[in-house]
């Protein structure tokens, strides 16, 4: 039986518009618009870049919420964390875990 999605202190997307946008050789449809956006440059690995593409196609997101939501995901990670729980993941056909150690 699949786990039940719980929500957590991430705050969530200000609106459901969808929006579209051109991004390189794609066009992504961005379900999350803030007025309170920042721009940041920065450079990617290739494997990074091919997971990034990987997750946009696999979920339909722009690669910009993908960015976002990883960011956030990773924060609530090294929240939980320094709390001192322990983040697992289980396969749902045998229930084996396996934890994860992020740092």
């Amino acid at each position: 039986m699949p786990p039940t999605p719980r929500t957590t202190e991430l705050s969530a997307p200000l609106s459901n518009e969808v929006k579209k946008a051109n991004v390189g050789a794609g066009t992504y449809v961005s379900r999350h618009r803030s007025p309170d956006l920042t721009n940041i440059n920065t450079q990617f690995q290739r494997r990074a870049v091919a997971a990034l593409e990987l997750v946009s196609k696999a979920t339909g997101d722009s690669p910009t919420d993908v960015l976002n939501r990883a960011v956030q995901f990773y924060a609530y990670l090294i929240k939980k964390s320094r709390m001192g729980e322990h983040i697992f993941v289980e396969n749902m056909e045998t229930g084996a875990r396996e934890r994860i150690t992020l740092f």
